[in-house]
């Protein structure tokens, strides 16, 4: 008989929790303590998942534990594998006959402070079953998300062209030129003129990087960026600090622009145009939580607009 293959690894999730417990108290102790087990119990199973990986999860001393690099790698995939559990449940267990369930919704920092408020209270008044749960990240890792399992709708820009994915357009954003208060004496630039300005913009990973660069390409422009910046309050930061420019939707900086200290201008030949949508698996179009909670966000959003506090 051929013994189990490596491949074949398969950990209860007792042992899996156990694990994360231990990983973020760093101690043995205070993990048996938590996890109401006998410490020397909680030892042997750390053993046994070390023995049966056959690698080192853990660098003991006298004052505690610390994660080996294998042993990050695994926190951080069994983090993922207890969200994909939760929110298979909620899946599993949402009713047919009325909106109910947890629904973790993933957006972008901004507008997601403008969404969220609202969102949360018209939620909560409407369908009191509906739990919300939020996460907030940019494009890329909202896509890995969605994918993964880890949210049930996001709000995102250009979700990916997939068969398993629905998406529902809430609006077309343009790219604006966006800098300190009292330095834009125009009310739009051209893209030969903002690129020509000292930009601070984060790197080519980004998918408003990719989206900027690749029409700026198509025109035979090039970006004048003078400062790299890879979060979107530092960015914004610099800006409002008069460290030089920066190219952004307007919901990008709707906070900003309506306290008035940041500017922003449309950018014309050529307009450069992103669609915000709300994304969701195909598999969960008929979730009747999701459903609400993005029609929802729909109705928002259109209330925002139609106010021009965005557009």
């Amino acid at each position: 008989m051929n013994s189990k293959s490596t491949s074949d690894w398969e950990p209860d999730i007792r042992t899996l929790r156990c694990f994360i417990t231990v990983s973020e108290e760093r101690n043995i102790t205070r993990a048996a303590m938590l996890l109401h087990i006998a410490q020397p119990a909680l030892s042997r199973r750390m053993a046994k998942l070390e023995h049966d990986l056959k690698l080192s999860l853990f660098d003991r001393s006298v004052r505690g534990v610390n994660l080996t690099p294998a042993g990050k790698i695994l926190l951080d995939r069994a983090y993922v594998i207890f969200e994909q559990l939760a929110q298979t449940y909620h899946d599993v267990t949402a009713s047919s006959k009325r909106p109910a369930g947890t629904v973790v919704v993933g957006m972008p920092p901004t507008p997601g402070e403008f969404i969220v408020p609202p969102l949360l209270s018209r939620i909560k008044k409407s369908f009191p079953d509906i739990e919300l749960r939020f996460r907030e990240g940019f494009s890329r890792e909202l896509e890995d998300w969605l994918l993964n399992g880890q949210v049930g709708l996001a709000v995102m820009h250009n979700p990916p062209d997939r068969a398993d994915i629905s998406r529902k357009e809430l609006l077309v954003e343009k790219l604006h030129l966006i800098g300190q208060k009292g330095t834009l004496d125009q009310s739009v630039y051209t893209l030969a003129e903002a690129a020509a300005l000292p930009l601070i913009m984060p790197s080519r990973a980004n998918y408003l990087r990719i989206l900027v660069d690749q029409h700026a390409k198509e025109n035979g422009y090039n970006l004048n960026v003078t400062q790299r910046v890879d979060g979107v309050w530092h960015l914004k930061a610099l800006v409002r600090g008069g460290h030089g420019f920066t190219l952004l939707t307007f919901g990008g900086v709707l906070t900003e622009f309506h306290l008035g200290t940041l500017m922003a201008a449309p950018i014309i030949k050529p307009e450069i145009k992103w669609q915000l949508c709300t994304a969701t698996k195909a598999d969960q179009h008929q979730n009747m939580a999701i459903r609400e909670v993005e029609k929802t966000i729909a109705e928002i959003v259109a209330d925002l607009v139609a106010r021009n506090i965005w557009h």
